[in-house]
């Protein structure tokens, strides 16, 4: 089937498929990725609202795509395979800088009206930049909403624990104190800034390498 793609017609090789999720694949096209759906479509309004919206570390819908004069789906800017050694081993103060810059687009996007909930294996969290590949996870609406207000940090929070306990796996310790951790990380009382929470979390330790080793 052929697709058309800011008024060109490209055609899509499942050869070029890099992922797949129940409502669609997402395929390796030239320097972009493009998320093509199946069925479950979202809005293509909503679609074009996020592509309009700029951001220096997290990446959003591109182009719209289009099926036999259809709303299909979006391009988006391709990325490197995460590293996430690279990550557990960056120094405290770069990755908090890192952290920093990140929770700083959050915010401005949530003041556009935009929650980024439910940050999964549906997203991506490479070299402190943030890929939306499904967008369905996104929760636009007209009015403040107090609820809402600590969603973005949490998951961000989630995602810097996942570093943490992948190292903890690596490292031979106790399923006793793995438990523990765990416990803590998932604490539902912690609504902070991801970056203040990682600064206390890791105290003097100069990497989260270097603090799972103290545990």
């Amino acid at each position: 089937m052929l697709y058309r793609l800011e008024g060109r017609k490209i055609n899509l090789d499942k050869m070029n498929v890099c992922s797949s999720f129940e409502n669609g694949d997402i395929y390796n096209y030239k320097k972009y990725l493009i998320r093509l759906y199946k069925d479950n479509i979202p809005k293509e309004e909503d679609i074009r609202y996020l592509s309009k919206i700029k951001s220096l570390h997290i990446y959003l819908p591109i182009k719209l795509l289009y099926g036999n004069d259809k709303f299909m789906g979006f391009t988006l800017k391709s990325y490197k395979k995460y590293d996430i050694d690279k990550m557990i081993n960056t120094p405290k103060d770069e990755l908090l800088d890192s952290i920093y810059d990140l929770e700083e687009d959050i915010d401005n996007i949530s003041q556009k009206k935009i929650i980024l909930n439910g940050l999964n294996t549906n997203d991506a969290y490479y070299n402190e930049e943030l890929y939306i590949t499904n967008p369905d996870k996104f929760i636009i609406y007209d009015a403040d909403d107090e609820s809402l207000k600590d969603i973005n940090n949490v998951e961000l929070t989630g995602l810097l624990n996942k570093m943490i306990i992948h190292e903890l796996n690596g490292e031979n310790i106790t399923k006793k104190n793995l438990s523990l951790f765990t416990e803590l990380l998932n604490n539902k009382d912690i609504y902070t800034r991801s970056s203040d929470y990682l600064d206390v979390l890791l105290g003097n330790s100069s990497n989260i390498k270097e603090y799972v080793k103290k545990l």
